[in-house]
């Protein structure tokens, strides 16, 4: 029998046992968690967690959370972890996906660069073939990722697919940010320096 210093941690929402921590970013910080309703199926939970301090930022920052759940909740493409619900647990705000089971390609590549690898044309001409109708669906949409990146692409294990994860920062919500944020900050950018086009990077770019 446990010791109260070996009970377990609560399930959110009665439902989730958080399993370990997957990431962190700019508005949240996944987790790998198991669906006890849905015999341990393994998920994932983004915790809403901005590092912010102004009342009137912080609710902003809570409704470009909230959208987020709104732009994934349209989605439905096989490459695209599919929208569960938006959860509240107490004062905390939790966004649950389905789970893709592999690796980003940002590991892949870091293994390869150990040993003095690299991906080879074949396989970047692949990974565009698979990922192009992905991108074709959400912009029919109109929606636009704006953070395709290494660390935003996970090859699936199960059929050897290119997965997009992470809406953080579709268009909807970073015109948003961009225009209510950036004059508290001046710094805010979305995407990755070397993977999108120099005007998207500008600091104080209006969307």
């Amino acid at each position: 029998m446990s010791t109260p210093s070996e009970q377990p941690a609560p399930l959110l929402g009665a439902r989730y046992n958080v399993l370990r921590e997957l990431g962190e970013g700019g508005f949240g910080r996944t987790y790998l968690a198991e669906d006890l309703h849905r015999f341990n199926e393994p998920c994932v939970l983004k915790e809403f967690v901005p590092q912010i301090d102004d009342p009137g930022l912080l609710a902003k920052a809570q409704e470009l959370f909230e959208r987020e759940a709104k732009v994934l909740y349209q989605l439905e493409h096989p490459q695209i972890p599919k929208f569960r619900e938006l959860m509240r647990e107490g004062e905390q705000l939790f966004l649950v996906q389905d789970y893709a089971a592999g690796s980003t390609y940002r590991t892949l590549l870091q293994n390869r660069q150990t040993y003095g690898g690299h991906f080879s044309e074949t396989e970047i001409t692949q990974l565009l073939y698979q990922l192009l109708p992905v991108l074709d669906y959400i912009h029919t949409l109109d929606i636009i990722h704006r953070d395709i990146s290494p660390e935003n692409l996970i090859l699936r294990t199960q059929d050897g697919l290119p997965v997009l994860i992470d809406f953080g920062s579709v268009k909807e919500i970073a015109a948003t940010v961009e225009q209510e944020l950036s004059a508290e900050t001046h710094q805010t950018r979305i995407g990755k320096a070397g993977y999108v086009h120099q005007e998207q990077i500008q600091t104080r770019a209006v969307a």
